[in-house]
């Protein structure tokens, strides 16, 4: 995809990712590479129903949910937020961060990052030991 700047996404043009425990998909679709953006990164990322996903910080980056679908918990610092479809999340840098699906449907949200892709070599190396999963199989 390297070759080829888009605009306009659809889930399908970026690679589906899944965490090796099964519980989180991701589809990085914002980058330097998918569109010349150095500023932000952003993608899609699902929570598989009753499952917590792994804790997680970025040290020198605010990062904001759109819930899509669903809903659940965001765990901040030890503190627990309710969140459902169509409410917007803010999470500071530096604070240590989960979600969790404690619905029965898949938890479906929009996530973005005001850093480039290539300066976020923390979640860049995290995601790059998820296997490439196909589009539309099952949990």
């Amino acid at each position: 995809m390297a070759n080829e700047m888009r605009y306009v996404f659809k889930v399908t043009d970026v690679p589906l990712i899944q965490s090796p425990d099964g519980t989180m998909r991701d589809s990085v679709m914002i980058t330097e590479d998918t569109c010349g953006s150095d500023q932000y990164t952003a993608g899609l990322f699902w929570v598989r129903p009753g499952t917590h996903g792994h804790s997680d910080m970025h040290p020198a980056q605010d990062e904001v949910y759109y819930i899509i679908q669903g809903r659940g918990v965001l765990h901040l610092e030890g503190e627990e937020h309710r969140m459902e479809a169509g409410d917007v999340v803010f999470v500071p840098m530096g604070h240590e961060h989960s979600v969790s699906n404690d619905g029965d449907e898949v938890l479906s949200l929009f996530w973005a990052i005001g850093a480039g892709w290539s300066t976020v070599p923390e979640i860049r190396d995290e995601l790059s030991t998820w296997p490439e999963i196909k589009p539309g199989s099952s949990w």
